[in-house]
């Protein structure tokens, strides 16, 4: 039904988009956290430069990996696989050493490291991409795209996703993405000042939006995204979200439920909304002067390894997500449904423009 409603919509909407594709390098600026980041205490890991090995023959390569998640993490996991199975395919001669919650840095501060090259690899998230210089895959993160993760994860594994990665190579911004690990829906969640305000309502309608302080990752995407919506799109530190809940300086916030969960959010926003307004998928990206160094051969595995993280996330977060919305009731979580989707997926269309309407119409029915 998703599929088919934004199809139609997209018809009508294509004569007003214009085709947005990288014209080379662009400066970096300032990003969110990864949609769907959990932020934590660092370990006791130091935290470490990039590594300076190079790819001569027969000389162990040992590549810097930050995350900016802990462990129980669907990324997390995938990063673990990737290491594992480089391992392996490389005979011992390539590793990866990885790095959690944040111990080398911020998303921004990652991004702007790799392509910088003080970090070899970071899992960073296709909507904050073209505040980098690569445009073209942030069209994953419009709204109401996809209907669920399965339906993401059938376009990551297809050639589309992979033209989609390449285009990050081709914008020349410093990146090479290695492949997809994708994430659930992000969705909202609310106070419960927020939930008495609106009238302690069974069930959330677009209209309840008007006027929200929702709080957003400062990608101009997901700025536009709740600003069509009618709510008053907050930017706000991810560390500082928890507090900003608490204290009511937002009346609400956004992301990947299993997120939701693990920052305990729930504690002081205890209504969640099953909105699922985009989809907050993570790139598997690496400095791209430091993938040049390496040969054909290397390359290959690290193509290899990327598999292997983007099957082992996938299936970490399938199980996750299910996991999560089970304990709702124990956690004294409050599900509300949305019976007005529609009117959602419409109030967005004007965030479409400037994208390449071909493209958009492509992924919307699912003609991967």
């Amino acid at each position: 039904m998703k599929k088919r409603l934004m199809a139609m919509l997209l018809s009508g909407a294509m004569v007003l988009s214009l085709t947005a594709c990288a014209g080379g390098a662009a400066p970096a600026a300032p990003a969110a956290e990864a949609p769907a980041e959990a932020e934590a205490a660092p370990e006791e890991a130091e935290a470490a430069p990039a590594s300076d090995t190079t790819a001569a023959e027969g000389a162990e390569i040992v590549l810097t990996w930050n995350e900016v998640n802990g462990e129980g993490y669907g990324a997390t996991e995938g990063a673990k696989a990737f290491k594992a199975k480089l391992e392996e395919v490389s005979g011992g001669t390539m590793t990866i050493e990885l790095y959690l919650n944040g111990t080398l840095g911020s998303e921004q501060e990652s991004m702007q490291g790799i392509q910088m090259g003080t970090l070899d690899i970071f899992r960073g998230n296709a909507s904050s991409l073209p505040n980098y210089g690569a445009e073209t895959i942030g069209v994953t993160g419009l709204p109401f795209l996809f209907s669920d993760m399965e339906d993401f994860n059938a376009m990551a594994t297809s050639q589309t996703g992979q033209d989609l990665l390449d285009s990050v190579d081709e914008a020349d911004c410093g990146y090479i993405a290695l492949d997809w690990l994708v994430e659930g829906p992000r969705q909202m969640f609310i106070t419960q000042a927020t939930y008495d305000k609106l009238g302690s309502p069974s069930e959330f309608t677009i209209d309840m939006m008007n006027g929200l302080k929702i709080r957003v990752p400062e990608t101009d995407l997901m700025v536009n995204t709740m600003s069509a919506l009618g709510a008053s799109a907050t930017p706000i530190a991810y560390a500082e979200l928890y507090t900003s809940l608490q204290s009511g300086v937002v009346d609400g916030a956004e992301n990947g439920v299993t997120s939701y969960v693990s920052n305990s959010f729930n504690e002081v926003a205890p209504y969640f909304i099953t909105d699922a307004h985009t989809f907050g998928c993570g790139v598997i990206l690496m400095n791209k002067d430091k993938w040049n160094s390496l040969t054909e051969e290397q390359q290959g595995w690290m193509k290899e390894a990327g598999d292997a993280a983007a099957a082992a996330c996938y299936e970490f977060n399938q199980k996750q997500e299910q996991d999560v919305f089970d304990s709702f009731e124990e956690l004294g979580i409050t599900k509300l449904e949305v019976p007005d989707l529609d009117k959602w997926q419409e109030a967005c269309q004007g965030v479409y423009e400037g994208y390449d309407a071909a493209l958009v119409e492509k992924l919307a029915s699912s003609n991967y």
